[in-house]
């Protein structure tokens, strides 16, 4: 038998049985929810090299699976997160961010940490709050759920597992470490001693990235974080966008050559994006748009 279809048929083996269903969350700019106490400094930088595994909310499962649908009838093309700004009512005002990286000639890697800086943006304006848990009802609080657990897992692969994206391994990691050296830089001196509302934290983060940060990922996050919170069309809009769009980006990034990776990636007990990989293989989806069709040879089994 083919060694790329035994390694698919594994997948459906006892293997996949160590997966327990949780995804890794890793962020750049995040308030640290431990911080309950003024004392404690409520800090909105906290190791960003830190990883955490939280169980896939439903809702993450839901915004996947609409996406999956939506490719399936579309002749199952793949998008990086654009065809959901078109498909959106308010999106169009964002393609810059997309259009920006293709221009300069940057890679997957920093749309992902562009989108996710300006993800969390939005959550310091609008944080959760106790009722906006797994059980609220809410479509917007489903969105706002799908949009913070993808946006903060694909910074958990650029970090942990850039091998399994579509850039350049080394790449990516000198990527997301000088993203992550520039806000550390600017961030080591944003410390409050006082309990802040989400729009004063939101107004000091904005003000002291956009005057110091360096990196140009950084400053587009920013940007982009900024538009997403004065949306005329409110929150509900915001999130509803966000959370097509890493849906979108979390499939554009499944597809893969890297059976190595994905088979090391089992061995520490799964990651969701091996799941997905092996789903749109299932479903005649191997490839991204525009590159070419690719084989268990090609892919590197032998």
């Amino acid at each position: 038998m083919h060694k790329w279809v035994r390694f698919l048929l594994q997948l459906r083996s006892k293997r996949t049985k160590h997966w327990d269903e949780t995804m890794g969350q890793c962020s750049v700019l995040v308030l640290d929810p431990r911080a309950t106490l003024p004392a404690l400094l409520r800090r909105l930088l906290w190791l960003p090299d830190r990883k955490r595994k939280v169980k896939v909310p439903a809702a993450v499962k839901v915004c996947i699976f609409d996406v999956l649908r939506n490719s399936h009838s579309n002749e199952c093309q793949l998008s990086n997160g654009t065809a959901s700004l078109h498909r959106s009512q308010v999106g169009e005002s964002f393609l810059w961010a997309m259009e920006q990286h293709l221009c300069n000639s940057m890679g997957t890697s920093a749309i992902i940490l562009t989108w996710h800086i300006a993800t969390s943006i939005l959550e310091v304006r609008h944080p959760y709050r106790p009722d906006q848990e797994e059980g609220s009802s809410t479509i917007c609080n489903q969105h706002k759920i799908a949009a913070t657990h993808l946006s903060r897992y694909c910074a958990y692969l650029v970090t942990w597992c850039p091998e399994l994206l579509p850039d350049e391994d080394e790449w990516s990691k000198s990527l997301y470490n000088a993203v992550k050296e520039d806000a550390t830089r600017v961030l080591a001196v944003r410390a409050a001693t006082r309990p802040l509302t989400p729009e004063v934290e939101y107004q000091d983060l904005v003000q002291l990235l956009s005057e110091d940060s360096k990196h140009e990922v950084l400053k587009n996050g920013v940007r982009l974080g900024k538009q997403l919170v004065e949306l005329v069309e409110g929150e509900e809009a915001a999130w509803a966008m966000l959370a097509g769009f890493w849906a979108e980006m979390i499939l554009y990034v499944s597809p893969s050559k890297n059976l190595r990776g994905h088979s090391m990636a089992i061995a520490r007990g799964g990651e969701l994006i091996t799941l997905l990989w092996a789903l749109l293989f299932h479903v005649g989806i191997v490839n991204r748009p525009g590159e070419p069709d690719f084989t268990a040879t090609t892919a590197g089994v032998v």
